[in-house]
């Protein structure tokens, strides 16, 4: 069953002899409970499409659809509840709230919907990535690697249909990028999410069970 389908995207950036084409036509579908890796080159457009999948960025052309949803016809109030329903995202850069405990940042999407934590799923995602004794500390109390699983745990707490992962290693040092690597994808397979990772690492896209080849802005199969 395919949880994302692209159709005809288009991405372009500048006018004349000065503009790029980030994304030109691209057709992709991805199937629902799958880990799906989309590799290239910098620049080749990978950030642009993971961004249009999450509805962070909308296109020049073409239509994305996600879970049932076309992102086209959603206006910005709408987009906001969709990227916290159905996505959860983790960045390279982790991207946590500095004042906020590991506790607070996990529980942070649920703040912001105004929902009541699940807290048993929460005590199953703390324990699965190892923030049981952590919850008090701060982003700077955590290594590298702490803080990604703290993005991860924050990624999953809202049970969406979706993650989406930006080079979540790219980052860390070897053993603390296999550590989270192999977290994320164990935690995927656990609660039978769909995981789509943009990465330049062939080691890591041998890992997926589908890889997504992209360059100059279109998918090469």
């Amino acid at each position: 069953m395919e949880i994302v389908t692209v159709r005809g995207l288009k991405k372009y950036y500048g006018k004349g002899e000065n503009q790029v084409k980030a994304l030109d036509g691209i057709d992709l579908t991805i199937e629902q409970g799958k880990f799906t890796a989309i590799i290239g080159a910098s620049g080749s457009g990978k950030t642009t499409l993971l961004n249009m999948i999450g509805g962070m960025d909308t296109p020049d052309a073409g239509e994305v659809i996600v879970d049932g949803v076309s992102l086209s016809g959603l206006k910005e109030k709408q987009l906001a509840v969709f990227r916290r329903s159905k996505v959860g995202v983790v960045y390279q850069n982790f991207h946590l709230v500095p004042t906020l405990t590991v506790q607070e940042n996990i529980l942070f999407p649920l703040s912001l919907a105004g929902c009541a934590p699940d807290t048993a799923f929460f005590g199953e995602i703390v324990h699965l990535l190892r923030l049981d004794g952590r919850l008090g500390a701060y982003p700077h109390e955590l290594s590298g690697g702490g803080q990604q699983r703290t993005a991860i745990a924050r990624a999953l707490i809202a049970k969406p249909a979706m993650i989406l992962a930006d080079e979540p290693t790219g980052n860390l040092d070897t053993r603390s990028g296999q550590d989270v690597l192999g977290l994320l994808k164990l935690s995927v397979e656990t609660y039978r999410q769909t995981l789509v990772m943009i990465t330049h690492n062939l080691e890591i896209a041998q890992m997926a069970d589908r890889v997504v080849r992209i360059e100059d802005g279109r998918i090469l199969e």
